[in-house]
């Protein structure tokens, strides 16, 4: 008989940080991660050379099988705990660990309540009681407006000695005593550049992965990663995590019973009409049909012998973080993206999925680069209009007082 037959659709993946890179650090049920069935792939640990061995006939001689890297690739929508959930140091976003193997470590902030701004401009509020005098503290992160203005604005600058939260955001008239910011609790994921051994085993971490499909388990052990993300109006937002690390084998296991976050994923739009909006760029709302953050980031498996395949775990190297967009274009009075690429302009870009209701509060999410400068232009169309392909890079603006770098920050509050 031809045996068991795979079925790929029943898969499970199970994900967890190791204490000792490469080392397996068993997972268990509850590390299990939410994926698109049809987004996830690996190859084999092992690939062929044909020979040129002379064997007495034209028939060629017995290929050499050498090792090589694995590669592990899952792709699964950006989303938060689920809505209604408060986050907090234990409570993370259901893709912690791929973020982290990613490299962009995450931070949890705990909320701030709601107190008067003492001043502010169109573009920066002064914050009140309860913020805190850290400079960068809350760079990327969400301020709760309430009062003249009740919206969500998100900080790309903050000057702790005078509390001046610079924001991505512009106002009609300028802030006031008569506003109000609180902070949501929130996990903010940024980059990372280690600056020793000590800061690359929690900057840098790896992690074991287990493989579930249909009734045989792979074990992928020491996988680093990149991130690229991507998505289009009113969807979703997806994320692809690119891992390479050690095979770890496999054998038949049962597909464990797991039980994974079972909600939608917050949409990119937001409304307008005075509600926050969804996409601003040098704090001017695009109308965009697509998006994507693609990372150019460097990973490589060292050569080493002492593993059964003959490579060593993923390491990350360098990034070029490039956010890349569709925006209808519009008259040279409003927005003059060639003026700004010959002067080389540098500002602030947000996007940001779901509702600012506080019911959706545990699945909202934003994407900023804190600062980026468009180094790319070129027409398109899109139905009856005219587009800007647009790209924008992610400048790094230095590293916050958690040591990450803040050339793109991905906040779930």
């Amino acid at each position: 008989m031809a045996g068991e037959k795979i079925r790929p659709r029943n898969v499970a993946i199970l994900a967890k940080i190791e204490t000792v890179s490469g080392t397996e650090e068993a997972p268990a049920t509850s590390d299990a991660i939410t994926f698109e069935a049809d987004g996830y792939s690996y190859n084999a640990p092992y690939r062929s050379e044909q020979s040129n061995e002379a064997n007495g006939s034209l028939a060629a001689g017995a290929p050499l099988v050498v090792g090589q890297p694995i590669e592990l690739s899952i792709r699964f929508r950006i989303k938060g705990a689920g809505a209604g959930t408060t986050y907090d140091a234990a409570t993370k976003p259901p893709h912690h660990v791929l973020y982290s193997a990613c490299g962009w470590r995450g931070v949890f902030t705990a909320a701030v309540s709601a107190a008067a701004l003492t001043a502010g401009t169109t573009t920066s509020a002064t914050l009140g009681t309860g913020f805190g005098s850290t400079d960068q503290s809350y760079r990327g992160m969400p301020l709760q407006l309430s009062g003249g203005e009740t919206r969500l604005a998100h900080v790309s600058d903050y000057d702790g000695g005078s509390k001046v939260a610079e924001l991505a955001d512009i106002f009609s008239g300028a802030l006031s005593t008569g506003e109000s910011a609180a902070l949501p609790a929130n996990w903010t994921y940024a980059p990372t550049s280690p600056a020793d051994a000590t800061a690359r085993a929690a900057d840098h971490p790896s992690a074991t992965f287990y493989l579930y499909e249909d009734g045989v388990l792979h074990k992928f052990i020491g996988m680093r990663g990149t991130l690229a993300l991507q998505g289009q109006t009113a969807r979703a937002g997806f994320a692809t995590a690119t891992l390479r690390g050690i095979y770890g084998g496999k054998s038949d296991v049962a597909v464990p019973a797991v039980v994974v976050p079972q909600h939608a994923a917050p949409t990119f739009n937001m409304g307008g009409g005075g509600i926050t909006p969804a996409l601003v760029v040098n704090r001017e709302e695009l109308a965009a049909s697509q998006w994507s953050l693609t990372t150019n980031a460097e990973l490589e498996n060292p050569d080493d012998p002492n593993t059964q395949f003959g490579f060593g775990t993923g390491e990350i190297a360098g990034r070029r973080h490039v956010l890349a967009l569709d925006p209808i274009a519009t008259l040279v009075a409003n927005r003059d993206v060639v003026s700004q690429i010959e002067n080389g302009s540098q500002y602030p870009a947000i996007l940001r999925f779901g509702s600012q209701g506080a019911s959706n509060a545990g699945n909202r999410v934003s994407l900023m680069l804190p600062l980026s400068a468009p180094q790319d232009l070129a027409p398109g169309t899109r139905g009856i209009f005219r587009t800007e392909e647009l790209q924008l890079a992610a400048l790094n603006s230095g590293k916050g007082p958690d040591t990450r770098d803040a050339d793109t920050i991905l906040c779930f509050y």
